[in-house]
């Protein structure tokens, strides 16, 4: 690395460093206003509330690291203005290119490890939260990890019938007043088996007070109905992951699973197949805003020495509020059928991304 990119590089990070560490601190004592009792109230270790919020933190990066690069990278040139050395290095010989190419590297770099993040650790992360709030008695109308499932598996051609579903990592993923409903290749019932209880022990389902009725092909009755106190399914591929792909929320859901959820369902309505396309699209956009911060923050910094620190700040604030209010407008009228999925997720980095390099081409 050239000796200008690095000195270039180090007025970068420490005020970035600054900055990102403030928008976590903000974030993490907002939250804690909002559960402190809880976590008394429970016990909760401190260990545990330290886990909950290392793991809270990646869920507010798609909003964080954007700005907080953007805000750095403003502050930096503005120091780089104050100083005349941004002045002294064009002097030099060095292009306005050349000079923001080790940001551009920075900018890329975070977007790649942002959608890397979002796509392998955020999902399983909000997840996690979500069910440790639940155990501390954050939800006060019962118990939250306790869950009802209906879940088709077209392949096997299963269908089955949950009472409640124990959705924590660490259970034995408990399920109770189980209806499950073998099918034939035609369609119609091989076998419908009841259970009081299951159990994920040992790499498969163990059924427990079961009552197995089996069926004709013209689904009619065929014998008496068979019980057995405790059953081991070894047969069943379904495994307590795609129950809980089943019941997650969208916004523990990766681009991958969504994905995958809309292949294996092909019977959802195309309104439900709409939202979770324009999700989507979401997750594979929002990533890039690092590099658009980059591209924003570049013409605006290098005028931070004209106009002034504040101004710089305040325009490409009111560029970043701009992208985030285009972008709530897309996602809701492609969740309403208003805009195609693709158009919904991309428009708005589109948008400002010709913005900012319209920005770049005016630099002298």
């Amino acid at each position: 690395m050239k000796l200008i990119s690095r000195y270039l590089l180090r007025h970068l990070f420490k005020p970035w460093a600054y900055i990102l560490s403030g928008f976590f601190l903000v974030a993490i004592l907002a939250d804690l206003f909002d559960h402190f009792i809880d976590f008394m109230g429970a016990g909760a270790p401190l260990s545990q509330i330290a886990l909950y919020y290392a793991l809270l933190l990646p869920a507010y990066l798609p909003y964080m690291l954007p700005i907080s690069l953007l805000l750095a990278l403003l502050y930096a040139f503005w120091q780089l203005s104050k100083n005349s050395e941004l002045i002294a290095m064009r002097a030099s010989g060095f292009s306005i290119g050349q000079l923001m190419t080790p940001y551009l590297m920075v900018g890329l770099a975070s977007s790649i490890v942002l959608l890397a993040i979002n796509e392998c650790f955020t999902p399983w992360a909000t997840q996690w939260t979500r069910q440790f709030l639940h155990t501390q008695g954050a939800s006060r109308k019962g118990s939250g990890f306790l869950v009802p499932v209906a879940y088709k598996n077209n392949r096997a051609q299963r269908i089955w019938q949950i009472g409640s579903f124990d959705t924590r990592p660490s259970s034995a993923h408990e399920m109770r007043n189980i209806s499950l409903t073998q099918q034939r290749p035609d369609g119609s019932i091989e076998f419908r088996m009841d259970a009081a209880r299951a159990r994920w022990v040992d790499d498969h389902w163990w059924f427990e007070q079961t009552e197995t009725r089996y069926f004709t092909p013209n689904d009619d009755p065929q014998g008496p109905a068979e019980t057995n106190a405790t059953l081991e399914m070894t047969m069943l591929s379904e495994t307590p992951a795609d129950f809980i792909n089943e019941i997650k929320d969208s916004s523990e859901r990766s681009a991958r699973e969504i994905q995958a959820f809309i292949t294996s369902h092909p019977d959802i309505s195309e309104g439900t197949r709409q939202r979770l396309r324009v999700d989507y699209h979401y997750r594979l956009a929002t990533p890039w805003l690092c590099l658009i911060a980059i591209l924003i923050g570049v013409p605006f910094g290098t005028q931070t020495g004209r106009r002034g620190m504040g101004m710089g700040i305040l325009f490409a604030l009111l560029s970043f509020f701009g992208f985030y209010i285009l972008m709530a407008l897309c996602l809701a009228y492609g969740k309403r059928q208003l805009l195609p999925p693709l158009l919904a997720g991309w428009l708005p980095s589109m948008i400002f991304l010709a913005f900012a390099l319209g920005l770049l081409r005016r630099i002298r």
